[in-house]
This record gives C-alpha cells, sequence and structure tokens, in this order.
C-alpha cells in the first residue's frame, strides 16, 4: 500500500509536468519569438488573427472568456509568443500546444491529488480525493483517468474516487481534468519500482464547436446519455484518445468505461447502443449508435444512428439516421435521414429525407427536403429546396426557392427560374420557357383568351397560357348543328414558332371530347397552324390550316365536316382523317 505525502505529491508534479504535458508534444510555437512594433492601436483579436496568419496555426479559445476587442495592454512587445500570451491575458489561463493550434483555456484553479495505490495481482486499485490546491476544498465531478488503459471515473460529491483496472506495469500516469481547471498529470510509482511506462496510446486534439451540445441536449441525446458522460465531456473538453476497439452494452457500460464518450475507435460493437467520440472503422449496433464527432467508412445500426460531427462512407439506420454536420457517402434510413450540413453522394429514405444545406442526390418515398439540390431529387409525393435544385420528380408537386433545371410531376410545380422544362397539371414561374402543362403561371410568358369557329362549325372558347416557347391549351367547345354531342372539352399544348410583337406563328396539338356521358362519346385530335397579327398590346386575331384524326361512334357520319383524307367504317366505329380550317380572336393579358 503507498500514499503519497504532500512533500512527495509536490516532488513529482514539476516531473509531472515536464514529462506528460500535452502527451509529449513540444512547445514550439508557444516559444517562437515575435516582436510588435506597430504605432496603431491593436485589439487582442486582430494581433491573435494577425499571429495565426504569420505563423501557420490557429488559436483556440472560447471567445466569451476573452476580452476580444481590448487594446493590447503592451502595443511594443519583443519575446515568445506564450510570454505575449501571459502578459495579456494574465496566469488565470492555460496555455497548450498540439500540432496546429495553441489552445487558451480559462483555468484559474489548480487541482491536488491524495491517493493510495494498491497492485494485487496485475490489477491497479487506486483511490483517493481531488482537491482545490489553494483551498484544499473537495472537488465533485472531476474526471480522473489513465491514459494508457483509458479507464476513468469521476469524484463524487466528497471528492472521492476509486479507480480499478488491470495493469501489467504498476506505475502509471494518472490525469486529473476539470472545467475550469488546470489539467493535471501524476506519475505514481510503488515503493519497489520505479518504472515509467511508455506511452503508445495516441491522443488528439479536434477543436470544439456547438454541434456536441446540440447532440446531448437533443431528444434522443438525453434520453440515452448519460450525466456522468457529459460531464466527461465538459472536464476532458477537446482531447480524445485513440483506441482499436471498443464494446458497449449501452452507454457508459462499455471496455472503455465511461471515458469511450472520449474514444475514437476503430471498430466498435455496440449489443444494445452505445456513445463514442468518434468511428475510423466501422460500427455495429443492434439498436442506435450515438458519435460525439465523426464517423467514417461504415456505420449500422438497428434502430438509429445519431452523429455530432460528419459521416464519411456508408451509415445505415433501420429507422432514422442524424448527422450534425457533412455526410459524404451513402446515407439509407428506413423512415427519415436527417442532415444539419451538406451531403456529397446518395441520401435514401424509407419515407423523408432532410439536408439544412445542399445536398447531391435525394431519394424518398414522400418527400425530400434541401435547401439546395446539386442534381436529382425522386420522391413518391413532393421533393422542395429554398433555393436551386438539379432535376426534380415527384408524384404530385415540385418546388424550388429559386432556379432549377428541370421538374416533372402529376399536379404542381413552382420555381422562380426554370432553365429546362416543367411537366405538370399546373406549372408556375417567373421565367419558364417550356412549360408542358394545362395551366402555366409563367411571369414572362403570356396569358390569353380565345374564341374561334372551325370547319364543323364547333365554336371554341379557350384558355391559352404558358412561356416564351410554350404553352398549355384548355377550353371547352360547342357546336350549333343538330347532332348528339354538341358540347366538349379541349386541351392541348401550343408553341410559339415565331412570338414576334406584331406578326406571331403559332403550332397547336388538341385533343377534343364530346360525348353525352350515356352512350355516345366522338374524339378528335387536331394539329393547327395559326398565323397571327396583332392589335396593340391586348388583341391578336389569328387563322390557319389544321389536319384532323376523328374517331367517332357509329352512326356519327356527320359530327366532323371538312375535307375528308382517308375514311375507314368498322363495327366498332368510324375512323376518319380530314382537313380543315379555325380562326378567331384572342384577348391577351
Amino acid at each position: 500500500m503507498l500514499r503519497f505525502n504532500s512533500f512527495f505529491r509536490y516532488c513529482l508534479l514539476p516531473l509531472a509536468f515536464l514529462m506528460c504535458s500535452l502527451e509529449g508534444f513540444s512547445q514550439m510555437m508557444l516559444e517562437k519569438k515575435i516582436k510588435i512594433e506597430s504605432d496603431e492601436e491593436l485589439s487582442l483579436r486582430q494581433m491573435l488573427d494577425s499571429l495565426s496568419a504569420q505563423n501557420n496555426f490557429y488559436f483556440s479559445y472560447e471567445s466569451s472568456l476573452l476580452e476580444l476587442n481590448k487594446t493590447l495592454e503592451a502595443p511594443k512587445f519583443s519575446g515568445s509568443i506564450g510570454d505575449f500570451l501571459l502578459k495579456e491575458l494574465g496566469d488565470d489561463y492555460e496555455y497548450k500546444e498540439l500540432p496546429g493550434y495553441i489552445i487558451i483555456r480559462f483555468a484559474p484553479e489548480k487541482l491536488d491529488l491524495d491517493a493510495e495505490m494498491d497492485t494485487r495481482f496485475n490489477t491497479v486499485t487506486v483511490k483517493g480525493y481531488i482537491k482545490n490546491v489553494q483551498t484544499q476544498e473537495v472537488v465533485s465531478q472531476a474526471s480522473i483517468y489513465d491514459k494508457n488503459s483509458l479507464a476513468s471515473t469521476l469524484t463524487d460529491k466528497n471528492g472521492y474516487f476509486k479507480l480499478k483496472y488491470k495493469k501489467k506495469d504498476s506505475s502509471i500516469w494518472l490525469t486529473l481534468s476539470k472545467e475550469n481547471y488546470r489539467d493535471t498529470t501524476f506519475l505514481l510509482l510503488p515503493t519497489v519500482s520505479i518504472v515509467a511506462e511508455k506511452e503508445n496510446r495516441r491522443f488528439r486534439y479536434i477543436p470544439g464547436d456547438s454541434a456536441t451540445k446540440a447532440l446531448e441536449e437533443s431528444f434522443l441525446g438525453k434520453a440515452f446519455i448519460g450525466f456522468k458522460q457529459r460531464l466527461q465531456g465538459i472536464n476532458m473538453g477537446n482531447f480524445f484518445a485513440e483506441s482499436p476497439v471498443q464494446m458497449s452494452l449501452i452507454p457508459g457500460l462499455s471496455t472503455k468505461g465511461m471515458f469511450s464518450s472520449q474514444t475514437i475507435s476503430k471498430f466498435s460493437l455496440n449489443l444494445i447502443g452505445g456513445y463514442t467520440a468518434g468511428i475510423e472503422g466501422m460500427e455495429v449496433a443492434g439498436i442506435f449508435n450515438i458519435n460525439k464527432r465523426d464517423v467514417k467508412s461504415l456505420q449500422v445500426a438497428g434502430i438509429f444512428n445519431l452523429v455530432g460531427g460528419s459521416s464519411k462512407g456508408l451509415q445505415v439506420g433501420g429507422i432514422y439516421n442524424s448527422v450534425y454536420k457533412n455526410v459524404d457517402g451513402l446515407q439509407v434510413g428506413g423512415i427519415l435521414n436527417q442532415v444539419k450540413g451538406n451531403v456529397k453522394g446518395l441520401q435514401v429514405g424509407g419515407i423523408a429525407n432532410y439536408v439544412k444545406d445542399t445536398a447531391t442526390v435525394q431519394i424518398a418515398g414522400i418527400v425530400n427536403l434541401a435547401d439546395q439540390s446539386l442534381h436529382f431529387q425522386l420522391a413518391g409525393i413532393t421533393n422542395n429546396t429554398s433555393k436551386s435544385a438539379g432535376f426534380q420528380l415527384a408524384g404530385i408537386s415540385n418546388i424550388a426557392g429559386e432556379s432549377v433545371d428541370n421538374q416533372i410531376t402529376s399536379i404542381y410545380n413552382r420555381a422562380k427560374v426554370v432553365n429546362g422544362f416543367q411537366f405538370a397539371l399546373i406549372n408556375s414561374a417567373q421565367e419558364s420557357d417550356y412549360p408542358i402543362g394545362l395551366l402555366n403561371f409563367i411571369k414572362n410568358g403570356e396569358k390569353n383568351l380565345g374564341l374561334s369557329i372551325d370547319e364543323s362549325g364547333f365554336t371554341h372558347f379557350d384558355f391559352r397560357s404558358g412561356g416564351r416557347k410554350m404553352y398549355g391549351i384548355l377550353g371547352v367547345a360547342y357546336n350549333l348543328r343538330d347532332i348528339d354531342t354538341p358540347i366538349g372539352l379541349e386541351a392541348g399544348l401550343g408553341i410559339h414558332l415565331i412570338p414576334e410583337k406584331k406578326f406571331s406563328l403559332d403550332t397547336e396539338f388538341v385533343s377534343l371530347t364530346a360525348s353525352d356521358f350515356v352512350e355516345v362519346a366522338n374524339h378528335i385530335q387536331s394539329f393547327r397552324l395559326f398565323p397571327g397579327f396583332k392589335f396593340g398590346n391586348h388583341l391578336r386575331i389569328f387563322a390557319g390550316p389544321s389536319l384532323n384524326f376523328a374517331f367517332l361512334d357509329p352512326g356519327q357520319e356527320d359530327f366532323t365536316k371538312g375535307w375528308n383524307i382517308l375514311e375507314k367504317t368498322t363495327l366498332n366505329g368510324i375512323y376518319r382523317s380530314y382537313g380543315g380550317v379555325s380562326g378567331g380572336l384572342q384577348v391577351i393579358f
């Protein structure tokens, strides 16, 4: 049994800081010499940005804890970057260096360790108290962990902890971490053998952001992430360990204990569910996977995946996938996929896909939602983008907030600018040259009401609407002659061959159906060529030839007039092709 007295602890403290601080990374950036000779008043923010740009690294800090807009205490300075930070910010802050970063951490307090260590049968048990160095008051909810084995625990309300794990060598590095306290590492040595184990485990620093907090505060995060694991994240901050394998039954009950939320693993197996820092390989769960940061390669869960960073590779959730940053690869959700960044790849959702920013390709059973779609959206009911879209194909509607290449659906299309075509019963746009629909409300197009008469005596009242190239036709027709079916409905499409202001030339394909809804039904398909002349801004006269194909019920020989080209009568009806002429007046608005 080994007890550390105060003298022994304070002798080891400098040694611990010299040998273990920041996992062995050199302090070259903090020691780099700088010289400030500006005659202008500079703010702390300007100086930090300048040092970062000139020396090719980043400062990492919580902006709310620094007075970034204050004027520099030393407008002229010569010395190291570390000395400059100490002079401007004082010793209430901790300054650490990792490759590419200098971390500024508010840590006015210091931790002390009063512990016992017992080694039996390759099992190490460390227990004791964590205290505040200055006040000697116990510190609750502080993290204690061994950097090699990643065994970890938290102190209770009395500052007490007990850490038990298997270890080949009884000498250990024990690290204490707590928010607003300086990270402190102690080397615990037995009385017989003073051997410090070389640290083979890699630690890395990943700059923090709001995604982790948002994940933990989400409905699923609150339901499955324990309070102690959240405290570990607060205490440890943005330092993460690497591990080849991690296994969990539920979050917190795993081979890494509560340290699993600070561990990035190559392979993770969660029998029910797990909460890890990230995956760089494969992760499989019976029910759910929750990851604080990025997931790479393969992730599969029976019910849901929740990722606080980005997902790269294949992600499969039986019901739900949620990624707080970006997706690069294939994402498959039985019901819903939700991404709060961009998706570069394919997103497949049984019911819905939602992307806050830009999506590449989305396929959903009911609805696709995105700020912007680059290439293709396919949905059973509707596609919707706030900005631009590529090709939208849906069962009922497509909506693009700004521009779109092409839209196809059965009922309704809407966009501001259409670069290609729209196909639907109703199309709406500010600019669309090729709307293919019966009703087209195009701001830069044309709408008119037409009254005309044809060779068979039908008087047509039609509404034409469309863009600068194509338009739709919807109307009714009435024949004053004594025939069995004098009233007909007609619909069709037209093309502006010459859309000049005064003289125009249009071609139309129109289908007319006249029926008594009991026994008789007659059909006429017509190709028309209409030259037109415009008077003023709102009136046009037109007239031209037509080529017609009629399918008439038996006994309806007099239904059509005109120049017969070909006719055939069978038991099923009369098949007739004939030429004709139509003309009339259009009111443009």
